[in-house]
């Protein structure tokens, strides 16, 4: 009876030997491939307006289709003054998955105006509907920007008697000049082609996948009839202005003086032909970056794939409260 308990006792040290050793081995073991956590799609943050605005328009592009009424899509070479290579279509303007996609694509193409292109973008508008919006306003846009050479994404703002009078760009992207940092700049008439206030703030690193952030202008009175222009990134402010002489704010309605563009160029002056050697701006002989042309620092840029998109999830405008 002890013989046969011992032996017993033997085997079952035995067997949790085996067990502890074959528990080991399994550390070393490759593991089988695991399939990818599934990843959810990005929530739309709720539409509750910051504090002392009340939401006057709100476009979120889930109907499926662009509402013509208030935009219009750009069939033209609208960014020849600066050298902008894409023929814009309103093939390149779509509404997908609640998003607004405007795509930038590689192919040969001549636009309405006979010029042979080879690249194609998009371009939406309010002013051509004659779709205005106040003088005092909080203006925001949630995106997800293409990161790459020679794209040039934006949300602005033309005043009614033309960008010459005052032009605010609420978020601008020149990849080849500061990859994953985002501008936003202030033009008034006594700085044509000039910044009186401009602002670079980092929002993601390049390399990643691109990821959905916020951009927002609130433009304000204030003494002395002075106005405030005050830009956030992603809900922090990351320039502020004051116009203490506005005089060009009395040439439209207070209730009727901004347009809103959006729109994805390639090429032109500040962001480079996307097939030139990284960092150069070759239609201004300048670099990007840091340098001596042509021997340019290219830091950071990434190579533009195309099509590129640049995706809209919202746009919208508040009125005081």
């Amino acid at each position: 009876m002890v013989h046969r308990l011992l032996s017993r006792a033997r085997w079952g040290a035995i067997l949790a030997l085996v067990a502890l050793l074959a528990g080991s081995c399994a550390l070393f073991l490759p593991r089988p491939p695991q399939p990818p956590s599934p990843v959810p799609p990005p929530s739309t943050p709720p539409a509750e307006p910051p504090l002392d605005w009340i939401l006057l328009y709100e476009e979120d592009f889930d109907s499926g289709t662009l509402d013509t009424s208030r935009w219009k899509p750009y069939h033209n070479t609208y960014g020849d003054g600066n050298h902008e290579l894409a023929c814009l279509t309103p093939g390149n303007v779509a509404l997908a998955g609640g998003s607004l996609v405007i795509s930038a694509r590689r192919e040969q193409l001549t636009c309405p105006n006979g010029s042979s292109r080879e690249f194609s973008s998009g371009f939406i508008g309010s002013r051509e509907t004659g779709s205005y919006y106040p003088l005092y306003g909080r203006y925001e846009i949630r995106a997800r920007l293409p990161h790459g050479q020679g794209l040039w994404p934006a949300f602005w703002l033309r005043h009614r008697t033309g960008s010459s009078t005052a032009e605010v760009d609420v978020m601008e992207y020149f990849h080849s000049q500061r990859p994953g940092r985002t501008s936003q700049a202030l033009h008034l008439p006594r700085t044509v082609r000039y910044n009186v206030a401009q602002a670079h703030s980092p929002f993601e690193t390049p390399t990643t996948t691109p990821g959905w952030h916020t951009w927002a202008v609130e433009i304000t009175p204030a003494a002395d009839g002075a106005i405030r222009f005050t830009y956030f990134t992603d809900g922090v402010e990351s320039l502020s202005y004051l116009d203490t002489n506005p005089t060009w704010a009395t040439s439209a309605p207070p209730d009727a003086s901004w347009d809103i563009a959006v729109n994805l160029a390639v090429g032109g002056n500040w962001v480079g032909h996307p097939d030139d050697p990284l960092g150069l701006l070759s239609d201004i002989e300048r670099c990007a970056q840091q340098g001596t042309y042509p021997a340019c620092s290219s830091e950071g840029i990434e190579r533009a794939v195309f099509p590129a998109l640049y995706e809209v999830d919202w746009v919208r405008v508040y009125r005081a409260a």
